[in-house]
């Protein structure tokens, strides 16, 4: 009589055999497989998976499988669920480092009212995006409203160079009668940086507008930390400081309005204004408010100065030409 009973004990010792692989090698897949998250937690979470997959092997029982199958399942969901808090954590602070940098890039930038507008519904929707395919709709979007930031900056440094040279050819103009009346000729002397007049001229112009008591104002301006800048970074750059304090005061001047270079440090400015002295201070006051700076290449670095100035305002037609001159003076020597 033939028994069949060794050939099935051999079957059911290959499928424990297999059952006992298959949950080694599924083990072994979820710590190998796991998605990174806070390294520590990712790290624990498969040292843990490994105890399991050594248990398992050291006791390969039906009742202790499920027992660490039960483990496996736990620890892995405990895991999933900490990693996902993680990944949104990671993603909410991501959205406001954006959204904070798209709302200084509003305050800051000199673009149209359009950009800015645009920026600030795309801080609102940084605030709002928690899909990856959000976020991307969010880059794609800055992307074409940063293009459009650089195009109306490009256009305003175009408009300020095309504003700047205009006035300096006014300036000019206004100047070349005087030059005639006063017999200064055509080949006046001017300071080689900043292509102006030097105090000579400021003080002839001065002195016309008190004999003739016209209604105009002198306002001297001086350009704060010059020396510093000289002696830290060389005059070469000091001079380009001034050109740009000179191109930026030109903004604010019109055709009848006349500008000198009075010393090292500083502009005279004879301002023809029917305006009350108290108005013309603060449209000064409110234009040199606004906060100007410039970055330089300095050999292999970039530098970034601050551009202001200590200035005052005279009207020229409350006093004599000496007694405004000494108003000038006291102040320049004050604000040394």
């Amino acid at each position: 009589m033939i028994s069949i009973k060794k050939f099935l004990s051999v079957d059911n010792r290959e499928s424990d055999e297999a059952h006992e692989r298959m949950g080694s090698l599924l083990l072994q897949a979820i710590g190998l497989h796991a998605v990174e998250g806070e390294r520590t937690d990712y790290y624990s979470f498969r040292a843990a998976i490994a105890d399991l997959e050594k248990s398992l092997a050291h006791d390969p029982s039906a009742s202790n499988v499920l027992i660490t199958t039960g483990a496996a399942v736990k620890a892995l969901q405990d895991y999933n669920r900490r990693t996902s808090l993680f990944i949104r954590a990671k993603s909410g602070e991501l959205q406001i480092i954006v959204g904070m940098l798209t709302g200084a890039m509003g305050q800051i930038t000199t673009a149209s009212q359009t950009s800015i507008t645009r920026l600030q519904d795309l801080q609102k929707q940084i605030g709002t995006a928690v899909m990856v395919e959000d976020m991307r709709t969010v880059k794609l979007r800055l992307s074409e409203c940063l293009q459009s930031m650089r195009t109306e900056s490009d256009r305003q440094r175009v408009e300020s160079v095309r504003v700047v040279a205009g006035m300096q050819e006014g300036l000019k103009k206004a100047q070349e009668p005087l030059a005639e009346e006063t017999n200064l000729g055509a080949a006046e002397e001017a300071d080689p940086a900043t292509v102006l007049s030097l105090r000579q001229e400021a003080e002839a112009a001065m002195q016309r507008a008190c004999d003739q008591h016209t209604h105009a104002f002198a306002a001297l301006f001086v350009v704060s930390r010059l020396q510093a800048v000289n002696s830290r970074f060389g005059s070469a750059l000091g001079d380009q400081v001034l050109i740009i304090f000179r191109n930026h005061l030109a903004r604010i001047l019109s055709a009848k309005d006349e500008v000198f270079r009075w010393d090292t440090e500083s502009f005279l400015a004879v301002l023809h204004r029917s305006e009350s002295g108290e108005q013309v201070r603060r449209e000064l006051a409110r234009f040199l408010s606004t906060r100007l700076e410039e970055t330089f290449e300095i050999g292999n670095r970039s530098v970034t100065l601050p551009i202001a100035s200590t200035w005052t305002v005279i009207p020229l037609f409350e006093s004599g030409y000496n007694q405004n001159l000494r108003k000038l003076d006291a102040f320049r020597a004050a604000s040394s």
